[in-house]
């Protein structure tokens, strides 16, 4: 039985074209890399190789659905459109657009900053947002990341698991893709947090709708270099599972570990 092998090296490969994470806030790169090979000594072997890759997936058959949706979605709607945004803006602008957004995002970095009571990441993230929303014209330019402060990605999924609690069963959601019970959970509280940060005057305007409903979504694909089906593995959901699950383990233990202050 190949399977371990083939489900083993395939993993590897599809962690380099996801970014270890599948969020890349880059465009894709051309670069193909091939990993090496990984060979069992025991059929014992191979069988503990697969189950290291188990997630919790009650809903598969759903999800595959779904993920099949979503692949459909990005091949005839998402990738078309970014395509064709990448043929009339020039890259100047399509850099200004994801740092404009990167900066609203500031916003839930530093309250989910100050909910893992992180005063210092809390403070260098409104500083990053004062900065590059002024001097950065409107936080078109990142600014700050130049005066060396970095930006300090948080969320609510984060918070949820950096105060203990469990990522509950893998879903897919429709347009969105990979996530789980925590996290769609802490995407759906960010999003309110946004939604009643920005006052009502701004949001009942035409170019509020055009910025968020259109040219967001837009941003969020040209930015995130996954690819469906392009691993050339029959085991693609699996492995998208498996490296998203463990990918975003690894960040909340991150959170863990760097935490100003332990209880």
């Amino acid at each position: 039985m190949r399977m371990g092998r083939k489900l083993a090296a395939s993993i590897l490969l599809l962690s380099v074209q996801l970014g270890v994470a599948g969020c890349s806030t880059s465009p894709a790169s051309d670069e193909a890399l091939i990993p090496p090979q990984r060979h069992f000594t025991s059929q014992a072997e191979q069988d503990t190789a697969v189950q290291e890759f188990y997630v919790y997936d009650p809903a598969q058959t759903t999800n595959k659905n779904i993920y099949k949706f979503n692949a459909k979605l990005d091949e005839y709607v998402f990738l078309p459109v970014v395509d064709a945004y990448k043929f009339v803006t020039p890259e100047f602008f399509r850099r200004g657009v994801s740092n404009f957004f990167a900066n609203i995002g500031e916003v839930t970095n530093f309250t989910n900053a100050l909910l893992q009571v992180k005063p210092v990441t809390a403070s260098q993230t409104l500083a990053r947002f004062v900065i590059n929303s002024t001097a950065g014209l409107a936080g078109t330019s990142d600014v700050a990341t130049d005066w060396g402060i970095a930006r300090q990605p948080e969320d609510f999924g984060k918070t949820l698991g950096y105060w203990g609690v469990d990522s509950g069963a893998y879903v897919v959601l429709p347009a969105l893709g990979p996530s789980n019970i925590r996290d769609t959970v802490g995407k759906i509280v960010d999003y309110a947090t946004l939604y009643f940060i920005i006052p009502a005057s701004v949001q009942d305007t035409v170019a509020y709708d055009v910025v968020a409903y259109g040219l967001q979504p837009i941003d969020l694909r040209y930015t995130n270099r996954f690819r469906y089906f392009s691993t050339g593995s029959p085991f693609e959901y699996e492995l998208v599972r498996y490296v998203v699950t463990q990918t975003r383990n690894q960040e909340i233990e991150n959170e863990r570990t760097s935490a100003e202050f332990h209880f």
